[in-house]
C-alpha cells in the first residue's frame, strides 16, 4: 500500500517544485534538514488523501512515519479528515498523533493538522499546551500556539495571549512567525484586545512576530 502511493504521489510530482521546497522547508541545510522531498503541491496530495481515506489505523501509522515529506502530508490530511468525519475515532487518532510527534517535524506539518486535531480534542486549559510550550522540541512548540486557532475562531483569546507572551523570548524564528498569526487572527476577532497586547509588549516584543501580528490594522497608532 505504502508503495502504491509513493506511485501515486510521484505521479502528480514535479523536480522543479521539490528544488523549491526544498528551500522553503530547509530540507538541504536548515530545520528541515535531510527530509525527502518529492516535489508534489497540496492540492494534489488532498485529491490522493481522499481516495485514501479509509486505509487502516496500521497503514496510516507506516504513512505517518515515512521518510518522504509528503507522505507524512498526505497521513495528516487522512487524520483530519477521519477527525472530523468519524467521531469515535478521535481518540485514537489524538493518540497517534502524540505518540508521533517526531514525524510532524516541519512547519508546514503542524500548521495543517494541529489546530483540527489538538485544538478540537482538547480543552484549553489542559496541560498539553503548557507541556509542549515548555518542551525543548520546536515542533511541540508550534503545535501549542498554532492550535489555539481554533479557540480564537471561539473568541477565546487568553491560551493565545498567554503563548504568545511566553514565547517572547523564544530564539527561533518560526515561533515569532507563529505567534505572529495567532495574533492577527485575535485581531480579526477582536481588534481592541489585539492593540492592547501589542501596546503592552511592544518593546519586548520580536520584530517579526510584531510586523505579522500587526499586519491588518488599519489604525498603528496602538
Amino acid at each position: 500500500m505504502l508503495d502504491s502511493v509513493i506511485a501515486e504521489i510521484k505521479s502528480a510530482s514535479s523536480e522543479d517544485y521539490a528544488l523549491f521546497q526544498r528551500k522553503m522547508l530547509q530540507s538541504v541545510d536548515g530545520y528541515g534538514k535531510g527530509d525527502l522531498l518529492l516535489g508534489c503541491r497540496v492540492p494534489h496530495l488532498r485529491k490522493i488523501a481522499q481516495r485514501h481515506r479509509l486505509v487502516s489505523e496500521a497503514d496510516l501509522l507506516r504513512l505517518l512515519r515515512s521518510d518522504y515529506h509528503e507522505v507524512r502530508v498526505l497521513a495528516l490530511l487522512i487524520m483530519v479528515w477521519k477527525f472530523h468525519a468519524i467521531q469515535n475515532s478521535r481518540e485514537e487518532l489524538v493518540k497517534m498523533y502524540l505518540e508521533n510527534v517526531f514525524f510532524i517535524n516541519n512547519w508546514d506539518l503542524v500548521d495543517l493538522s494541529c489546530h483540527h486535531i489538538i485544538g478540537s480534542y482538547f480543552d484549553p486549559e489542559d496541560e498539553i499546551f503548557e507541556r509542549f510550550s515548555n518542551s525543548n522540541n520546536l515542533w511541540e512548540n508550534r503545535i501549542s500556539i498554532v492550535s489555539t486557532q481554533t479557540f480564537i475562531k471561539k473568541d477565546y483569546f487568553d491560551l493565545t495571549l498567554r503563548l504568545s507572551k511566553k514565547f517572547l523570548k523564544h530564539q527561533h524564528h518560526l515561533i515569532h512567525k507563529a505567534c505572529g498569526w495567532m495574533l492577527r487572527e485575535v485581531g480579526k476577532r477582536n481588534e481592541g484586545v489585539l492593540k492592547k497586547f501589542l501596546r503592552e509588549h511592544r518593546e519586548n516584543m520580536p520584530r517579526i512576530m510584531f510586523s505579522y501580528a500587526k499586519e491588518r490594522l488599519l489604525d498603528l497608532k496602538l
